[in-house]
């Protein structure tokens, strides 16, 4: 190895020994040019690291290889990340979790353009344990873990992140990217139609298009479009979406809340009207839809579904989603508390209070 390498190599050894990880992040940061200058030496500073002793060291190298422009041995690299990613600190990767995300972002990446989306299911749930704080919490990476599930037909893997409620993000060195937030809830809602869930399936489009934004992606776009179907499914009709969604949003689908034999099609892709009719018609005879087809002027007339809600089976149902709430009030009233105590909130009431801003924020709590 170059000298400089080897100093390299010293100093992941030194600092990963002596715990002290925030300059090892700097170190890491600083050493991009390095390692890739010498592309060829790098498997032997892997040979000279400790996977679980060295676990930044290792993610430095890893990343660099992988932001080559032509990767020449895929098989190897993707072997040595299958295995950094299974047997890494997972502490110490918490200290550099945008490095970490950012080498999984690659590997989907490289296996979605090969083809073989289904290899990386495995290591991406292992990856995204090893940045969570707790299981509440989104990273980036749950975006690619559906991405991937979708491509590969194989939803399951997919299923115990996204039934789980998210109550934190995971900052990836103090930032989060929205559009792996929208892709998360983008995917997650394509897995559940897909496994023909349809009620979690429109939550999650929801969630992507009601997002707080300055301008509508086409992420978001293209959640609408799905809204509206599963919502004909579920409902018979387009739900609307709740208040508090952006003004920017709301405007810019208006034109999508009217909808014709001649509009399905050609928002679904479809060959023409008659396909479209077609799938209405199925949808009709197999219950999942109550509507009815003008064949004058080509509209679906969408009615209410005719269930009472008075039957034994569907009271249990609102006795469960009762206690749902109950147990969703019990974490809202614990984040409340968590928030009233927080040393960042409490100075800035108390600067408000000096500056004589009205309202005693210190006595109100959210879910009063």
């Amino acid at each position: 190895m170059a000298s400089a390498l080897e100093q390299f190599v010293n100093n992941v050894r030194q600092l990963s020994a002596q715990g002290q990880m925030t300059q090892l992040c700097e170190l890491i940061n600083k050493s991009g040019e390095l390692l890739a200058k010498n592309l060829s030496h790098l498997d032997t500073v892997l040979g000279a690291l400790d996977i679980q002793e060295h676990s930044l060291g290792v993610l430095a190298v890893l990343f660099v290889k992988f932001s080559m422009p032509n990767i020449p041995d895929f098989e190897t690299l993707f072997s040595q990340v299958q295995l950094f990613i299974s047997t890494c600190n997972g502490e110490h990767i918490r200290y550099a979790t945008d490095t970490f995300a950012g080498l999984c972002h690659q590997l989907t990446n490289a296996l979605v353009e090969r083809k073989q989306p289904l290899r990386g299911v495995v290591v991406l749930k292992q990856a995204i344990d090893k940045m969570q704080m707790n299981t509440n919490q989104l990273t980036s990476v749950h975006a690619d873990l559906c991405q991937l599930c979708l491509l590969a037909k194989c939803f399951k893997p997919a299923l115990p992140f996204l039934e789980l409620d998210m109550m934190d993000i995971c900052k990836e060195n103090g930032a989060y990217d929205a559009k792996h937030f929208l892709c998360y809830y983008y995917y997650g809602g394509m897995i559940y139609t897909g496994l023909k869930n349809f009620e979690r399936a429109l939550y999650f489009y929801e969630q992507a298009i009601t997002t707080p934004a300055m301008a509508v992606s086409h992420i978001m776009l293209e959640a609408y479009k799905k809204y509206i179907l599963v919502s004909l499914i579920l409902h018979g009709k387009v739900q609307p979406l709740p208040k508090y969604t952006s003004q920017i949003v709301g405007r810019f689908i208006k034109t999508f809340l009217t909808l014709s034999l001649q509009d399905m099609a050609s928002r679904v892709q479809l060959s023409g009207p008659l396909e479209a009719e077609k799938y209405v018609l199925h949808m009709i005879e197999d219950g999942e839809i109550y509507a009815s087809i003008n064949q004058k002027d080509g509209m679906v007339c969408f009615h209410d579904n005719p269930e009472k809600y008075n039957n034994p089976a569907m009271l249990h149902k609102i006795d469960q989603e009762m206690l749902k709430c109950i147990e969703l009030d019990e974490k809202l009233k614990s984040m409340d508390q968590e928030i009233t105590v927080n040393p960042q909130f409490v100075q800035k009431v108390r600067q408000s209070n000096i500056q004589g801003i009205p309202g005693k924020v210190m006595e109100i709590s959210y879910l009063k």
